[in-house]
């Protein structure tokens, strides 16, 4: 099966507020984006389809006629208040995750027969998106950086082979790397407050764990590498081991960016997938 994506942007703003909750309650979970006259994103939005391939055009379908289609569907959220000037948010709020969702609906119902939308992403800030497919779950992905210095160096192997095997990254010194991390969790979204969870708690959870690694050496100031190379895969592995209990069954994604270059990516004993 072929996927084709094309991405799209609009603006618009939004406010989280529920009526039926206190202020205190209100500012608790959705904190500044409680202020009263809304706040704004430059939306980025990725559509993918899919289907069988014409055999005369050699296209699951034409570009230029799913840019029509969904810049007609945007019309209605570009440069718009979410909450007061489109209908979909007059009962839920406008998160990422429930507008992902009105989206869904709205492009799968105009695309043509021979073309499925097979996913959106839709990006409210480079590094916070929510991803939808059409099922129960949607998934909200939030990105995260730390600086470390590490030293790739195996205790199973000599000198010698360390150096073959590592070239620079086996320099006694060290070096280290901005690291980014994208953690990508699932699950129904809350019909209270619209997310798959509390964003506050998440970025607590995850910077918890992160801040025991930021501007450290890893060999030497992080116990799980002591007696394992500090390698990206070893790293976004035990970046998993760490989370997955702290966020009860929700996390389903990890990707580690080591450099612009080398990524590496890993969902589980079950689903890993690494890659250089």
């Amino acid at each position: 099966m072929v996927y084709a994506t094309r991405r799209f942007e609009f603006s618009s703003s939004h406010r989280y507020w529920r009526d039926d909750w206190s202020p205190e309650e209100n500012e608790r979970v959705f904190g500044k984006c409680t202020s009263r006259y809304g706040h704004g994103h430059n939306y980025t939005l990725d559509v993918t389809i899919t289907g069988a391939l014409d055999p005369r055009t050699g296209m699951v379908m034409n570009m230029t006629e799913l840019k029509a289609i969904v810049n007609q569907v945007l019309e209605e959220f570009d440069h718009k208040h979410l909450n007061e000037d489109t209908p979909y948010f007059k009962t839920q709020l406008p998160t990422t995750e429930n507008l992902v969702r009105v989206l869904w609906r709205l492009i799968a119902a105009r695309l043509p027969a021979e073309a499925r939308l097979a996913r959106l992403r839709l990006y409210e800030m480079a590094d916070l998106w929510a991803e939808y497919d059409g099922a129960d779950e949607t998934t909200f992905a939030r990105a995260y950086t730390f600086s470390a210095a590490h030293r790739l160096h195996a205790p199973a192997l000599s000198d010698e082979e360390n150096r073959a095997i590592y070239g620079k990254c086996n320099n006694p010194n060290g070096h280290g790397h901005n690291y980014t991390v994208e953690v990508s969790v699932g699950g129904p979204v809350d019909p209270e407050t619209g997310m798959v969870i509390d964003l506050t708690a998440l970025d607590r959870t995850v910077r918890e764990l992160l801040d025991q690694l930021d501007f450290r050496h890893l060999d030497r100031e992080v116990a799980a590498f002591a007696d394992q190379p500090s390698t990206a895969e070893n790293i976004v592995v035990y970046l998993w081991n760490e989370l997955a209990p702290r966020l009860e069954g929700r996390l389903r994604h990890l990707k580690l960016w080591e450099t612009r270059k080398n990524v590496f990516e890993y969902a589980g004993p079950t689903g890993a997938s690494e890659h250089r």
